[in-house]
């Protein structure tokens, strides 16, 4: 937690697995009404291992952490959201090294939305979808958590974060984007 809040995050929290919120229906708004990043890089759907995999997936760890950034919703809205969204997989890939390096048996980090357009814009296609070799940057880039079906909003309710998606400025002045790091290890405190 300590070096998620070196990193910039404007709040972490840990949970158990146990409490993430996974709807089948949510992974689903991927496709449906669309998502510019569906089907673009292996880290969104359907190249993901989606809600009922993750189910059993994540019966291997413990806890979670979750992390965030609060930001402007007039940075959310422009152009600027790119960066923000880039510096959330490297945090959620920093995380999950640092975790690895750290005694934990298992730590696997997720972030929101796609890598093709924070990393590979400038590249017509995945190279990983094109068959043309393996991932350009594996060392930044996490697998969407809307992918496994996770609900953040709930989530950020259950660690207690208030989450607005509406920039409303009567709800709230900021917004947030963040990611996550699913952990395993006896030495884990939860604080929510």
């Amino acid at each position: 937690m300590q070096y998620a809040l070196e990193l910039g995050v404007s709040d972490v929290r840990i949970t158990d697995v146990a409490k993430i919120p996974i709807d089948n229906q949510f992974a689903q708004y991927c496709r449906e009404p669309g998502c510019p990043s569906f089907n673009r890089s292996k880290s969104c759907p359907p190249h993901v291992m989606g809600p009922d995999r993750f189910r059993e997936f994540i019966k291997g760890f413990d806890r979670i952490l979750v992390f965030k950034f609060d930001i402007p919703w007039s940075v959310l809205l422009s152009n600027d959201r790119i960066e923000v969204n880039r510096v959330v997989h490297e945090t959620a890939a920093n995380l999950e090294i640092h975790a690895l390096a750290n005694g934990f048996e298992k730590a696997v980090g997720y972030a929101g939305g796609g890598c093709k357009d924070l990393f590979c814009d400038h590249h017509p296609e995945c190279r990983v979808l094109s068959g043309d070799g393996v991932c350009r940057h594996p060392s930044q880039s996490r697998e969407s958590m809307s992918g496994m079906g996770v609900d953040f909003t709930r989530l950020a309710k259950i660690v207690g974060w208030d989450f607005s998606q509406s920039p409303n400025p009567k709800d709230s002045s900021t917004g947030l984007m963040a990611g996550s790091v699913l952990l395993r290890s006896s030495k884990i405190r939860l604080t929510h």
